[in-house]
């Protein structure tokens, strides 16, 4: 017994003297610039397996560190790794600041002075979030080579992309979402879209991407769907000036002959139509016309070989100290061209037996400018208090020719020229400040005015038909030869006031006034050509792309060729929508572990549109409301890692602009009208979320959302047969649901080696109104996909402090979804599965240069279109095209 407890005595007095030799040192580890602390970083014992990762105040802790002395070796993405010395004994906590590595432009961005371009920052915010969000960041989008905001928003958990760029979320199509910019709405250049083109974003002027597809009462309330808000860059870190070039191209298109219609200047010039045209009387026109050359530019097609694409970006950011304040400056100009072609595509219509009514192949080719510029100013005082300026502005014009050959519906043996240029512009302006008065006062304030076009200057079509092995010049009617110029205008003001109080510990209490005013006005003026009297000879098909030799200013002249203007009131409509709105929010903690957030709404909005009848008729369509819109968010910690939301909303559906105006739109001969329906009342959505998720350390997540939402009078699109050709319209339906089950998890497999992926299974379902000539009266919504797949496998080494590499593959798997809706008789038109594989590498040198890689769709599939004919029970190819794959090097220099 008393040897027994001498070795313990013995045990004791090592382990006590052990303890003595060992010591404990504690931190917080901040960024250099801004002082914020930095989430995540990884601090290390040197030479020991001894470590810990910051907290979410950026505080660690290490124990019993064995020696007198020892070596921190702190790491933080993005942050230059630092090298601390520390002795024992030391008593004062350590306060270790990291300074920002700017490897490359699209890498820096440091919004509300917190670095939220990193992928688990990002986390960070997902978990405090007081409502369910999902969002992507710069460097993610850099290491995963996704190149505008479009190719981001379609990696976040049940979002699809259409045809047109339409945004598809949980299966509710683009009138069902909303788009910000910096938490301000953004006004459209698409009259086909609410959502504007996403693609007018590149990424090296975004910090990130926050989706939510829950509604909180600060936000307004005509979505239910998600609320997708694009954060741009602000200056915040070091001083950097970067440049960076790429170039590539598809592989299907470099070094092919190219086909253009003649053009005037190049795409970064918008052509335009002689005032002069648009304004005199009719009868002035046809004298003027058949003396007068109306045009630059005629029918006729170049060729020339594909050249490689060219891209490149310039960047710059410096901060100035202004006594007791700080400047902080960001701009940043990006240029880029895309070619495209698609060789033997096809597409084609049925009747309700499966004969077909139209069918066509086509060979397509593009040419696309884009131009996005972004300049930031940012001023902060007082501590906290901060005034902010940006500027962005964005340029998308996009050429395409498309050489078409098939039967019409009246068996007509047709070749075409179709030529359509579509430039998309952007203008938009940001003043915001944040003020706060004591630890428990807040002002934020904003205010956002954007301007942005749609002009389509100068469509043109030519058409031929065979007879006999020969060709000639087709004239059942005037559309088709013919051209189109067509302009949109929409202005959009945006203002907001919110006050906040904090009170307790974490409860806060929100109030604030927001109001919004968006205009339209649309304009087009058609000239049809009577081609009755010209009858040319046209010994071959290669004669098609020289038209001028016998369609030109002399056969107009002789009276070969006559020019008709059609200009009539229902060409043109004007449009508004003013909301008023009000609101009360809260952030309450009636215990620790759960998070009540609750808020309602007011808005009054006026909705209108100015538009002409078929028979010249000016009529006007208002469409008033004033409405309560009810939010509550609940979250519930079980601990740190573990926590479960739930969410309840009434929402909003307004009709588009477009919706609401009944004249009729067509993009060329045989393709689908549309006309908007004036009789169209808004719809209501009641929206029920329930989400668990996991937070693990090294950026490790789990979550699983159920949803289910409820449509009242949803806005669905119905289809008619006119003359051959599809109309569409819009309608009322009775009612409508969508539910499904959302799961997204990201793991470190290895060291620097990680896995994510997400996947969406949904059920949608509408009841359809009467009146359409649909063939099913309940069917899914349109562009609903019942699955959707993202997932990608990551390695990310570094070797050194300044050399790393990134790769990754991206693997995307869109579910078949109804394209357009059966009518008389057919089922509904499916696109089929889509998978998508990208592959994109890049590898950083030094500080200052860095190379980068991209192959895009390596699987090279083409999409089909298949439409059901209930009468056989077959399924029937009635459309098919192939993008083809791509390619993509780039380098970046940063001084």
């Amino acid at each position: 017994m008393i040897s027994t407890n001498k070795m313990i005595l013995a045990a004791s007095m090592l382990v006590t003297s052990l303890s003595a030799q060992a010591f404990t040192v504690k931190g917080v580890v901040i960024d250099r610039s801004t002082k914020e602390p930095l989430i995540g970083a990884t601090v290390q014992v040197s030479g020991t397996t001894v470590g810990a990762i910051t907290d979410m105040d950026g505080r660690f802790e290490l124990d019993r560190i064995a020696g007198e002395t020892c070596t921190l070796v702190v790491q933080y993405v993005s942050y230059k790794t630092e090298q601390i010395q520390v002795q024992k004994g030391q008593s004062q906590e350590l306060v270790i600041a990291l300074a920002p590595d700017n490897q490359q432009l699209d890498e820096v961005t440091v919004v509300a002075k917190k670095n939220l371009e990193n992928e688990r920052a990002l986390m960070m915010e997902r978990q405090k979030s007081s409502v369910a969000i999902e969002n992507i960041g710069a460097k993610e989008m850099s290491a995963k080579g996704i190149s505008n905001v479009e190719e981001g928003v379609k990696k976040i958990t049940g979002v699809s992309i259409a045809s047109a760029g339409q945004i598809i979320v949980r299966g509710l199509g683009d009138r069902y979402s909303t788009t910000t910019l910096n938490g301000l709405p953004i006004a459209s250049p698409n009259p086909d879209n609410k959502l504007i083109p996403l693609d007018l974003f590149p990424t090296s002027t975004v910090k990130n991407i926050t989706v939510s597809k829950v509604y909180e009462a600060n936000a307004f309330a005509d979505y239910s769907g998600a609320h997708i808000d694009i954060g741009t860059k602000e200056q915040t870190g070091e001083d950097f000036f970067s440049v960076s070039f790429n170039t590539g191209g598809k592989f299907n298109t470099l070094g092919k002959e190219m086909y253009r219609m003649d053009h005037e200047g190049t795409l970064f010039k918008t052509p335009s139509l002689d005032s002069r045209l648009r304004d005199m009387e009719l009868a002035d026109f046809e004298d003027y016309a058949q003396t007068n050359p109306l045009f630059h530019t005629s029918f006729d097609v170049s060729r020339k070989h594909a050249l490689p694409e060219f891209g490149g970006n310039v960047g710059f950011g410096k901060n100035f100290d202004l006594g007791s304040g700080k400047l902080s400056v960001l701009a940043s100009l990006g240029v880029s061209n895309e070619q495209q072609a698609m060789m033997d595509a096809s597409v084609r219509t049925l009747e309700a037996t499966g004969t077909t009514l139209n069918d066509f192949t086509y060979d397509s080719y593009s040419n696309e400018l884009k131009i996005a510029g972004l300049g930031s100013l940012g001023y902060s005082f007082r501590g906290q208090d901060q005034l902010s300026y940006t500027f962005f502005y964005a340029r998308n014009a996009i050429d395409n020719y498309m050489r078409r050959e098939g039967y019409d519906y009246e068996d007509h043996n047709l070749l075409g020229s179709n030529s359509v240029t579509h430039i998309y512009g952007l203008q938009n302006h940001q003043l915001s400040g944040k003020h706060f008065f004591g630890d428990k006062w807040g002002l934020h304030w904003g205010g956002s005015y954007s301007k942005t076009t749609s002009d389509e200057p100068d469509r043109r079509q030519i058409m031929f038909i065979r007879k006999d092995n020969t060709l000639e010049l087709f004239k059942l009617n005037r559309q088709e030869t013919m051209r189109y110029f067509g302009t949109l205008d929409e202005k959009e003001w945006v203002g907001n006031l919110m006050g906040e109080y904090k009170f307790g510990a974490q409860n806060k209490l929100q109030g604030g006034f927001t109001y919004k005013d968006k205009t339209r006005d649309y304009f087009s003026t058609r000239f049809y050509y009577n081609l009755n009297k010209l009858n040319p000879t046209i010994s071959s098909e290669e004669d098609i792309y020289t038209p001028s030799d016998f369609l030109n200013q002399e056969s107009i002249e002789n009276g070969e060729v006559s020019i008709t203007r059609s200009q009539q009131p229902k060409d043109r409509y004007s449009a508004g929508n003013r909301i008023y709105a009000g609101y009360l929010l809260a952030d309450i903690y009636p215990v620790e572990a759960l998070l009540v957030n609750v808020g309602l709404r007011y808005e009054s909005s006026k909705q209108w549109v100015n538009y002409a009848e078929d028979g010249g008729t000016l009529q006007r369509r208002d469409l008033n409301s004033n409405d309560l819109f009810p939010a509550m968010n609940l979250r519930y910690q079980f601990n740190k890692e573990n926590s479960l939301r739930f969410s309840f909303s009434r929402t909003v559906t307004r009709p588009s602009f477009i919706e609401m105006a009944p004249f009729l739109y067509q993009e060329s001969y045989g393709s689908a009208q549309i006309r908007g329906n004036a009789d169209l009342q808004n719809g209501y959505n009641y929206n029920l979320d329930l989400r668990y998720e996991l937070f693990k350390e090294n950026g490790n997540m789990f979550s699983v959302t159920a949803y289910y939402k409820h449509l009242e009078n949803p806005i669905e699109q119905i289809q008619e047969l006119s003359g051959g050709a599809t109309v569409h319209s819009f309608q009322n339906a009775s009612n409508g649901m969508a539910t499904g089950l959302e799961i997204e998890f990201r793991k470190e497999l290895l060291r620097e080696l990680r896995l994510g992926a997400n996947a969406s299974f949904m059920y949608t379902d509408v009841k359809l109104p009467e009146g359409g000539a649909y063939t099913n009266t309940q069917r899914a919504l349109q562009g609903a996909s019942p699955y959707l797949v993202n997932a990608d496998i990551t390695y990310s080494p570094r070797f050194g402090e300044d050399q790393q590499l990134n790769a990754a593959l991206v693997y995307n798997l869109q579910g078949p979804r109804i394209q357009s809706v059966g009518i008389s008789g057919l089922g509904d038109v499916k696109q089929q599965p889509v998978h998508t594989l990208n592959f994109v590498g890049s590898f950083t040198f030094s500080k200052r240069v860095a190379v980068k890689l991209q192959v895009n769709d390596l699987l090279n599939q083409p999409v089909i279109f298949k439409q059901e004919v209930p009468s056989t029970g077959e399924k029937v190819e009635v459309e098919r095209f192939k993008r083809g794959s791509s390619f993509e090097l780039g380098i970046t220099y940063t001084l």
